[in-house]
C-alpha cells in the first residue's frame, strides 16, 4: 500500500513539475516558433482575392477562405513550382486532409508551416463553372 501511495505522489509531483516547466505530449503546435500569420481570402466565380500571397519561410500560416457567391475552396500544391525533390513537402499541413476539402456553407481553414521558399500554386477545389480551371492564385514563400 505504501508503494502505491508513493508512486501516486511521485506521479503527481512529476505532473505538477511538467505543468510548471511546460512539458507536454508531442503534438503539432500551431504557434511553434512564433505567431501564426492569418490570411483571409475571398473566393468568387473565377477569382481569389488576394490572388497572390507572400509569407516568410518558417512562418506558421492560417488561410481562411470565404466563398462569396457559391461554394469554392482552395487546394494548395505541397511542393514549389519546378521542384524535383518530392521527399519532403515545402508546405507542411497540420491537417493534410483539409487541403482541398470543401463543405457547402462553411469557410475553409488551412493551417500549415511554410518550410521551403518558392512559388506554390493554389486553385479552386470545387468545380464552379466553365472557367473553373482558370481560378488560380499563388503563394510565394520568401
Amino acid at each position: 500500500m505504501r508503494f502505491i501511495q508513493g508512486a501516486f505522489i511521485g506521479c503527481a509531483l512529476i505532473g505538477a513539475l511538467g505543468g510548471i516547466l511546460g512539458f507536454r505530449a508531442q503534438t503539432p503546435d500551431a504557434n511553434r516558433g512564433g505567431s501564426t500569420q492569418v490570411i483571409e481570402v475571398s473566393a468568387k466565380k473565377y477569382e481569389f482575392t488576394p490572388g497572390e500571397i507572400h509569407v516568410k519561410k518558417g512562418t506558421r500560416v492560417e488561410i481562411k477562405v470565404h466563398s462569396v457567391d457559391e461554394t469554392h475552396g482552395i487546394k494548395l500544391d505541397l511542393y514549389p513550382e519546378g521542384s524535383k525533390d518530392k521527399s519532403s513537402p515545402g508546405l507542411v499541413f497540420d491537417k493534410p486532409e483539409d487541403n482541398g476539402k470543401v463543405e457547402k456553407g462553411v469557410d475553409q481553414i488551412l493551417d500549415f508551416a511554410a518550410q521551403q521558399p518558392g512559388t506554390y500554386e493554389f486553385k479552386c477545389a470545387k468545380v464552379c463553372g466553365i472557367h473553373h480551371g482558370s481560378m488560380k492564385g499563388t503563394l510565394i514563400v520568401e
